[in-house]
């Protein structure tokens, strides 16, 4: 988080997260899904989920800075450490959301499982790709 790379991966990243979302979790699942559900809350503000994505983003570019050398720069780096953290992020979260909350569907809670874990893997691709170090140059001869 210390380098504009960083930050500009965060902007790139989370602007791709806020268009997912849209089109995922407020258009796709909403209709399927939230309209139906009495204890959705149907009133908030468009900015508080674009606010999320771009916390949860930051949040991320901080983690695989740390751990980066553990999967790999790049894309096909981030896009491991983004499955791996999609998982511990979202496989128990939304299980125990179908457990806790009236009305939540067990299916809701795989769909998503599954998205959370495509959503990190995007999000990792994008942000280890433009967070990756530049190759060192070749010693002059």
């Amino acid at each position: 988080m210390k380098n504009s790379k960083c930050w500009l991966a965060v902007l790139i990243a989370g602007l791709v997260a806020s268009g997912l979302d849209c089109i995922v979790q407020g258009q796709l699942i909403n209709n399927a899904y939230y309209a139906k559900m009495e204890s959705f809350k149907h009133d908030t503000a468009m900015g508080w989920y674009i606010f999320g994505d771009f916390i949860a983003v930051a949040v991320f570019a901080w983690v695989y800075g740390k751990v980066a050398s553990v999967f790999g720069e790049g894309l096909k780096g981030g896009a491991c450490a983004g499955f791996t953290l999609g998982v511990f992020a979202t496989f128990p979260a939304y299980h125990f959301v179908c457990m806790t909350t009236k009305g939540y569907p067990y299916a809701l809670a795989w769909i998503n499982t599954g998205y959370g874990i495509v959503w990190y893997m995007v999000i990792g691709a994008i942000v280890g790709a433009i967070m990756k170090k530049p190759a060192a140059a070749a010693p002059a001869a």
